[in-house]
């Protein structure tokens, strides 16, 4: 009994402790999709071509985005298991890395956005809306550098359990969001002119810089991290390749799976326009719940990697179930709910009949959806933290376009199923995701596999550098 009370108040602890990480996370993924929608909302009153431009062009740049997010997350494992074995001279040189190498992805980024009109006019737009299109996305080029250094700053932060400073930062940002996109699209007179959708990108840039200005404002002033003093400032290959690995599979993964929903949203729109807003109205119901899991199982990833750091298997497995059962536990009560109320979910979004009695259809589907997608997000995470991304990078490739797209094609346009068949497709990829990514974290994690990744020689003994704060 002892022996039992004892691991059961260790795991209360590291379910407490991974909540304490992943309340920050959650609030502000939550806030910056909220940003996403206010430029949407603030931009509507403009007509269909306005909303048509912002939304577009904001795709277009998250798409070119989406590789530079993921090899920065390529930072945090790096960082919390410095973090774990007390190293945070290793924690500040990962972070000096990481800088350096946002820097160096904001020019190809640049010149991909500067390319919007014609991409836009590639993918078959109206010239009228390519031409809004292009102007949006030259005012977010500024914006470029600032947002993928708050980006590296960010997970030097959360690597180390510091989570909330972003979550404020973020909703500082989403006050200056609004501010700006009021001032900037439809002007104050005499003062400032109204600059329509162009003004919406421009606010999103001020907002990128105000948001990492605040983040260097908390690093100077925090009395604990003494923010890159005592170490050299120039490029290290070692570290940098080391991200790039770890981080690189990321953002392939990542890249796979927006790809995927892109092109089920695509087939969504052949079977023509209801199903298509049917599938945005329930994509955003099921994608919202989808943050509280990712917040949670981002959380496991940083607390696997503070127990890999500091030795400690029992602490990974231990993170590892919690990040598990947390994760599959609220996706389980969103999909009862789903399963109880879907009329009521869609209703929330419109008073369509049509779009009310397609979307339940979804949800019914979106139910299960929800325990595969917890279930290979969790997997995800908690490899991310023990540094092993290329073979769940393959294990995407395989569950999202070897098994989804086939299977939404076929249930979708070869069956009866229609646009529930697309759905279906989707769920599949997602089990098979999920099950795989189950198989990998056992081999890896149960399989003694799992070993901090190794430091350059020039990294301070973890005594050493806990002591030089």
């Amino acid at each position: 009994m002892p022996g039992r009370r004892r691991r059961g108040l260790l795991f209360l602890h590291e379910s407490r402790e991974l909540l304490r990480i992943a309340g920050p996370i959650i609030l502000a993924q939550l806030g910056g999709v909220g940003m996403n929608t206010m430029d949407t909302i603030m931009v509507g009153p403009l007509g269909a071509e306005a909303l048509a431009a912002v939304g577009l062009g904001s795709a277009l740049h998250i798409a070119t985005l989406i590789l530079c997010m993921g090899i920065l997350l390529g930072m945090a494992p790096l960082v919390s298991q410095a973090f774990g074995a007390g190293d945070r001279e290793e924690c500040r040189r990962v972070l000096v890395q990481g800088l350096w190498l946002a820097v160096m992805l904001t020019l190809p980024i640049a010149w991909l956005t500067a390319e919007g009109e014609r991409l836009t006019l590639a993918l078959g737009q109206a010239p009228e809306i390519a031409e809004l299109v292009g102007g949006y996305m030259w005012a977010l080029i500024p914006g470029i550098a600032p947002f993928l250094l708050f980006m590296a700053f960010r997970q030097f932060l959360e690597g180390m359990g510091l989570t909330k400073p972003a979550m404020v930062i973020t909703f500082v940002g989403l006050a200056v969001n609004y501010l700006g996109n009021r001032v900037l699209i439809y002007g104050i007179e005499g003062w400032v002119p109204a600059m329509g959708v162009v003004g919406s990108g421009w606010a999103t840039t001020i907002v990128r810089t105000v948001m990492l200005l605040a983040m260097v404002l908390y690093l100077v002033r925090h009395p604990d991290l003494h923010p890159l003093r005592g170490i050299g400032w120039g490029i290290e290959r070692v570290r940098l390749r080391r991200i790039v690995g770890i981080g690189a599979p990321i953002g392939a993964q990542l890249g796979l799976e927006v790809g995927l929903f892109s092109l089920a949203a695509v087939m969504m729109g052949w079977f023509g326009p209801l199903e298509l807003g049917t599938h945005q109205v329930t994509i955003n119901i099921a994608s919202t719940t989808f943050m509280v899991a990712l917040g949670v199982s981002l959380a496991g990833s940083i607390r696997v990697g503070q127990h890999i750091g500091a030795g400690s298997g029992a602490g990974v497995h231990r993170a590892t179930l919690v990040t598990y059962a947390l994760a599959l536990g609220f996706m389980g009560l969103c999909a009862l709910l789903f399963l109880a109320v879907p009329e009521g979910l869609i209703g929330l979004y419109t008073r369509d009949p049509e779009i009310i009695r397609l979307g339940s259809m979804l949800l019914l589907v979106a139910a299960f959806f929800q325990l595969f997608d917890g279930a290979q997000v969790a997997g995800l995470s908690v490899l991310r933290g023990a540094a092993d991304t290329r073979i769940p990078m393959l294990i995407a490739a395989l569950a999202y376009w070897g098994v989804g797209v086939p299977a939404a094609y076929l249930l979708g346009f070869h069956s009866r199923l229609g646009p529930v068949g697309v759905w279906a497709g989707l769920c599949l990829a997602l089990a098979v995701a999920g099950a795989l990514l189950g198989w990998r974290v056992w081999r890896v994690v149960w399989g003694s596999r799992v070993a901090p990744v190794a430091r350059p020689r020039e990294s301070m003994p973890a005594a050493d550098a806990a002591s030089a704060l």
